[in-house]
Parts: structure tokens; C-alpha cells; sequence
């Protein structure tokens, strides 16, 4: 047995591995590069990172030159206080910056930058030349950075200010560059960034170029007004589509924190089938998040369908201290400490300015040819996706039961609307032609406006819980495996909603009642696809209850084709009249259009 154990203690040490060391410290220059990657992914987010520099310098002014989409090289130019001699190389080092000193700084930030990360990340993947003057010296100072090494330093002579320009962009990072896609899509992402500043800076006049042209592709005025920002990017149509946020109705819910909500939405009649027309900024600085991006949806309540979204641009002014920026390297993410508050204060201001508006969409002539949409408009509207004419028309609603209360503020004549009774006419069995005080035409559409009716008459007698009506016999339906699923997760909020549902087996269930207000209305199937609207709401109580609601209106209302008496006609104007939000049925559809008289006369050739 010794032996035996000595050869085999013998083996095992003759066979010890001597392992080599498998971590290691990178080098500084591959450091450089992977960090890089974080701040600069494509020349858009170069020109982020430099726009935003030039704005913390106080410019007044900006011009933003870039070539083949940035690929060949990009150029900032502006006329702020300018780097210093003596700071020049410094501000191409990780994490120099003159914007904080310490952690605690971040409390009170006012600036957009403050990671120090933009100016050594650029350089580090790209040739970099610089030439600045700071307001205090009396020369200027030209650097040459290759790699993220200084290759040329010299004194020159220039105005106060900085100029910027990358060239071959990756140039040491061959993967990188092909990532870089096509020009009109790079250039594309560019002008998104160069409006997200504009538009949230009207006292700074911008200016951007490409490959070299005498004419800039957009150029604000820099007068300090965010509309005409606004109407520099994407021209003078979307405009009229435009109201400015009022303050809201009622106070915050909170008095610990201080939010101001300010800027513009678009009318429902112009709204998109995705958020990329919404751009939000908290203390000026451009942010993406679903906070800001429900409220301002939540604020338009039925005003909009459930799948569209208008077109805004909204600002939050807050303290500092209340939000976190220093999310991520790019800065677009941010978060608030108490974001039940800002959710409230953006609804409340959106809501109350839908309220104080006229909403009821006008039919246009449509504008013709290059002349009406040429020079800089033409391009950016081209660029940013926004229709020429007018959207597919919509309009509007907010929160439910208090909101219809606080929309029902008419004016002296008593009516939100001021259409004439009589006469009416119907046409194509649809619509229904009135007229207004100010004898422009309006055509309302039977069905939409009957729904609008009926959805506020349930909500006025809504006493905080539904009424449920028993089945003749229960109705055991088939659920596929994803209903099935949704159903055991939403069986109490079913309950709420008026139905009795019980589970009927292991895969079924079976209904016993449904709720009052579709009493005599729906037949089986129908049950289900009410049951799967509210399931596949993820929203509040009040958001199924509207959703119920809506539903019950639509099956109760007179449809599309029927014919009406001139009394049936009567009672849907009059009781459209008399409706706290009169511009769209619950489900967001228009339930009215205008054709004004002024329009009816140039179309005949009167004007």
C-alpha cells in the first residue's frame, strides 16, 4: 500500500502544470478605442458630441459642415468663449473637463456635457484639427491629433471661437467603418441631431452644410422663438398644425417638486403611427424615455387612436437634483426621482391646452408644385418624413371622468360647437351636412358622433363600479393557449369590468355575465373580443374602463349606410352640441370636418 501510494503521490507532482497568467491590463491605446465605441458609433453622434460642446461654450452661433454624410469628414464652427492655450491638448485627455470638479457637482448641473469623454474619443478613432482663441488671449491655437496623439501645435491668428473638423472617421478601426451606412441614411441621422439642438435653442442661430454647397440645407434665425425653430426645420405647413402648452388647470399633486412644461403638440388632425415625431427635452437637454412619451400620449386621451401619436415637442424645466443623467455615455437616457410627478404635470399641460383649442379639422386645398415647398422647407420636411398635406384627420379626449368634467367649459352661448340645427342634410346614408355661426360647412360623420354621445352619457352615469347582467346560459368559449394565458392573468380586472368568469377545467372558462352596458348588444363571439380588448390593456383601471366604455358606445350607436329622419339627424347634432369633448369618438376618429367659407369661395373662384 506504500508504495502504491508513494508512486502515486510521486505521479501526481511529476504532472503539476505550471499555468500561465490569463487576465491582463489593457493597453492604453486599445482602452481608448473600446471606450470610443460608447460616445461614437456613426458621424451623427460626432456631431452630437460637438454641437453640444459649442453650446456649452455660450455660442451664438453655429455652422455645421459635413461631407458624403459625414463619412469624408465633418466641421464645427462656432463663436464661443474658445479653449485656452494652455488647455487645449489638455481637453483631448480621458475625462478632462472644465464642466465639473467633483461627484457632487452633478446635482447642479447646467451643462450638456460633463463625462469628459466626447473630445479623447473622437480623436482616438479618427484625425482630428483644431483651431481655437479663447475670449482673454490675444492669439489663437492650432492642434493636430491623429490616433489620439499630438502631431502638430502652433500659434495662429483667428476670431474668437472654435472650429473643429474630423476626417477619416475609423480610419484605424477598418470593422468600424463597415458599420457606417449608406450617405442619405447617415445624413438622414444627422439632421435628426442637428434639429434636436436647433429647435431647443432658438437663440442660437444654426446653420448646416454638405459637401461644401453655398447654400445651407437648414439654418434657423436664432431670434429666440422655438415656433420659428420649428418652422425652419420642417416649413410653414406644419405650423398651423401647431398649439403652444398652456400651464395646466390644476397645480401639481406634489408641492415638493418645481415642473415647468412648455413648448408645442400638434393638433390630432396631424398625428403619425409612430413616436418619432415626439422629442422631448428635460433642462434643454434632447432625451428618449417612456415616461415623457406616455404622458404626452395620456394627455390626449381619445383625441388620438390607440396606435398614433402626434406630433410634439415638449420641455421640462426641472431642479437638477431631481433627475439622474449620468445614465449612459451618450446621455439620451435620464432618470427622475419622482417620475409619478413629471408623468402628472406633462399630462395636465397637454390636456389643458387640447382643452383651451379649437379642434375640429379644416379641409384644405392641398399645395401644388416645387414652388410651394422650395429651398431649405422643402428639404427638411423631405428629410424628416412629414407628409406635405395633411394626415389622415383624428381628434380628442383626456383622463376619464375628471377630464370630462373640467372640458365642459362653454362659452356664453351654452355649446362647445356652434352649428346651426337646422337645416340638415344627409349624404351617402353617412354623414350629416350642418352649418356653422361663421356659415362654414360642416360635415359630421353619423356614426362617430353617436359614438362620442353615447361614450359620455356611460361615463356621466359610471358610479365607480359596473353593473353586471346575467347570460340566458353560460357561454363556455374556446381560448387559444396565449388568451388562456392573459385570462389568468387579468381574472380580477375582468371581475371589475362586470364579468362573473370562472375557471372551467384545466384549459377553459366559463361566463356567466357580462356587463350591463352590452346588454341585448353583443352576441358570443363578440363577448371574446371584447374580453381580448381588455386583457391586452396593460394600462390602468380607467384605461379598461374607457376601452369598455368605448366599445359599449360603438355597438349602441347608429352606423354607417343608415338612413336618418330629419329629427335622427336633430338629436345627433344637438346632442353633439351639448358634448364636453365633441371633436372625436372614443376612439380617436374625427367626428366632424370644417370646410370654411373662405376656402368654399376660392375653390369657386370668388376670391
Amino acid at each position: 500500500m506504500s508504495k502504491s501510494f508513494s508512486f502515486s503521490t510521486g505521479f501526481l507532482f511529476s504532472k503539476k502544470k505550471k499555468f500561465m497568467r490569463s487576465i491582463f491590463v489593457l493597453e492604453e491605446q486599445t482602452i481608448g478605442k473600446i471606450a470610443a465605441g460608447e460616445v461614437v458609433d456613426r458621424p451623427a453622434s460626432v456631431v452630437k458630441e460637438l454641437i453640444e460642446n459649442s453650446i456649452d461654450a455660450g455660442s451664438r452661433y453655429v455652422v455645421v459642415g459635413v461631407g458624403n454624410g459625414g463619412r469624408d469628414y465633418i466641421k464645427v464652427t462656432d463663436d464661443g468663449c474658445g479653449i485656452s492655450e494652455e488647455d487645449v491638448e489638455v481637453a483631448f485627455e480621458k475625462h478632462a473637463t472644465g464642466k465639473i470638479k467633483s461627484i457632487e457637482n452633478l446635482a447642479s448641473l447646467q451643462t450638456l456635457g460633463f463625462r469628459g469623454e466626447a473630445l479623447p474619443s473622437i480623436a482616438a478613432v479618427s484625425r482630428v484639427e483644431i483651431s481655437t482663441r479663447h475670449r482673454s488671449e490675444d492669439f489663437g491655437t492650432y492642434l493636430k491629433v491623429e490616433g489620439g496623439a499630438t502631431k502638430e501645435r502652433r500659434r495662429i491668428t483667428r476670431a474668437v471661437g472654435t472650429t473643429i473638423e474630423i476626417k477619416s472617421l475609423f480610419y484605424n478601426l477598418p470593422a468600424r467603418i463597415g458599420t457606417i451606412k449608406s450617405q442619405p441614411t447617415e445624413l438622414r441621422h444627422i439632421i435628426d441631431v442637428f434639429i434636436n439642438y436647433a429647435v431647443i435653442y432658438p437663440e442660437i442661430k444654426f446653420e448646416l452644410f454638405h459637401d461644401e454647397k453655398e447654400k445651407p440645407m437648414i439654418t434657423t434665425i436664432g431670434n429666440g422663438k422655438m415656433l420659428d425653430a420649428i418652422v425652419n426645420a420642417y416649413g410653414s405647413g406644419i405650423a398651423k398644425e401647431l398649439i403652444e402648452l398652456k400651464e395646466q388647470d390644476s397645480p401639481a399633486s406634489s408641492p415638493l417638486i418645481d415642473i415647468q412644461v412648455s413648448g408645442y403638440i400638434s393638433k390630432p388632425a396631424a398625428s403619425y403611427g409612430t413616436k418619432k415625431h415626439l422629442f422631448t427635452y428635460v433642462n434643454r437637454r434632447f432625451v428618449r424615455g417612456e415616461v415623457m412619451d406616455k404622458a404626452i400620449k395620456r394627455g390626449y386621451g381619445t383625441l388620438l387612436p390607440k396606435h398614433a401619436y402626434p406630433f410634439a415637442v415638449v420641455s421640462l424645466c426641472i431642479e437638477p437634483n431631481e433627475i439622474n443623467v449620468n445614465i449612459h455615455p451618450k446621455k439620451h437616457e435620464i432618470r427622475f426621482y419622482q417620475p409619478d410627478e413629471v408623468f402628472h404635470a406633462i399630462v395636465e399641460s397637454v390636456s389643458t391646452t387640447l382643452r383651451h383649442a379649437d379642434l375640429i379639422p379644416e379641409v384644405v386645398e392641398k399645395e401644388k408644385g416645387p414652388e410651394a415647398w422650395a429651398g431649405t422647407e422643402a428639404e427638411a420636411v423631405d428629410f424628416f418624413g412629414l407628409e406635405r398635406e395633411k394626415k389622415a384627420l383624428v381628434s380628442v379626449q383626456t383622463s376619464f371622468q375628471a377630464d370630462i368634467a373640467k372640458t365642459g367649459e362653454k362659452g356664453e352661448g351654452g355649446s362647445l360647437l356652434d352649428i346651426h340645427l337646422a337645416p340638415l342634410y344627409q349624404v351617402l346614408d353617412s354623414y350629416i351636412i350642418a352649418q356653422s355661426e361663421a356659415d362654414d360647412v360642416i360635415m359630421m360623420d353619423q356614426h362617430a358622433a353617436a359614438e362620442r354621445i353615447n361614450f359620455e352619457r356611460l361615463i356621466e352615469k359610471y358610479g365607480g363600479r359596473i353593473d353586471k347582467q346575467a347570460l340566458l346560459r353560460p357561454y363556455v368559449p374556446e381560448f387559444s393557449p396565449h388568451q388562456l394565458y392573459l385570462l389568468r392573468e387579468n381574472e380580477e380586472a375582468l371581475r371589475d369590468m362586470g364579468f362573473d368568469i370562472e375557471r372551467f377545467g384545466d384549459d377553459g372558462y366559463i361566463i356567466r355575465a357580462i356587463p350591463v352596458v352590452f346588454h341585448e348588444m353583443i352576441g358570443e363571439e363578440e363577448i371574446v373580443e371584447v374580453i381580448e380588448c381588455l386583457v391586452e390593456e396593460s394600462g390602468k383601471k380607467e384605461d379598461r374602463i374607457r376601452i369598455l366604455f368605448a366599445t359599449a358606445a360603438c355597438k349602441a350607436s347608429i352606423k354607417a349606410g343608415e338612413k336618418l329622419s330629419y329629427e335622427g339627424m336633430r338629436e345627433i347634432v344637438e346632442g353633439l352640441r351639448n358634448a364636453k369633448i365633441p371633436y372625436t369618438c372614443p376612439h380617436g376618429r374625427p367626428t366632424m370636418i370644417r370646410l370654411s367659407k373662405k376656402e368654399i369661395e376660392k375653390r369657386f373662384k370668388r376670391r
